[in-house]
């Protein structure tokens, strides 16, 4: 079996995925992209930001208005699948240059599943924490901070499901799941590296 070439992290808001990702890639001597990718794609599919801006918020709305109904369809259907067809692009290169590389978010699970060998992570933890790290970490206020979880969630849910045939935060998309609550960041970006190294062998 060929070893491990991408390390591509799907994660709840706030429960450390991207922290997690920047240590795996430290402990593999890899670089590791996130919101990199996003800022990559707008740039080179020619959407300006501002466009972006007002598909996302559509994504995020709370209320249960269709997104055809809120932004046109047909342009929200083009900045989706431009955006996602430039972030593909982007992943395919990264992969393909890197001896290994780290993905957090961006269906890179997806993206790579028949160019190179992927170990697809889901991080998680519960409620309590996840909201003690979005009030310490992202300054967002206590009144709000689960409402803002549920939408962040709601988004990345979205995003996934319809980029792929597979469920967001369903242990069967994925090889590893685990609960960062528990664990810690460095215990779990130990194991991610671990699992990886022993690809070599």
């Amino acid at each position: 079996m060929s070893r491990i070439k991408a390390v591509c992290i799907g994660r709840q808001y706030a429960s450390g995925g991207s922290e997690i990702g920047k240590i795996v890639a430290r402990k593999l001597q890899a670089k590791c992209y996130d919101h990199e990718i996003v800022d990559m794609a707008i740039e080179r599919s020619g959407i300006s930001a501002m466009e972006f801006e007002k598909y996302e918020e559509a994504v995020l709305s709370p209320f249960h208005t269709p997104l055809s109904f809120r932004m046109g369809a047909n342009r929200q259907l083009d900045i989706a699948e431009r955006v996602f067809r430039a972030e593909g692009d982007i992943i395919c290169e990264i992969a393909d240059k890197e001896p290994i590389v780290v993905f957090v978010g961006r269906c890179a699970d997806f993206v790579l599943r028949n160019r190179v060998r992927t170990l697809d992570v889901y991080i998680y933890s519960d409620m309590e924490k996840r909201m003690d790290n979005a009030i310490t970490k992202y300054g967002i206020a206590q009144d709000e901070v689960e409402q803002v979880i549920k939408q962040f969630d709601k988004k990345r849910s979205y995003y996934y499901n319809t980029n792929t045939n597979k469920h967001w935060g369903d242990k069967a998309s994925y090889d590893l799941c685990i609960d960062s609550g528990k664990l810690g960041y460095e215990t779990t970006a130990s194991i991610i590296a671990a699992i990886v190294r022993a690809s070599d062998e």
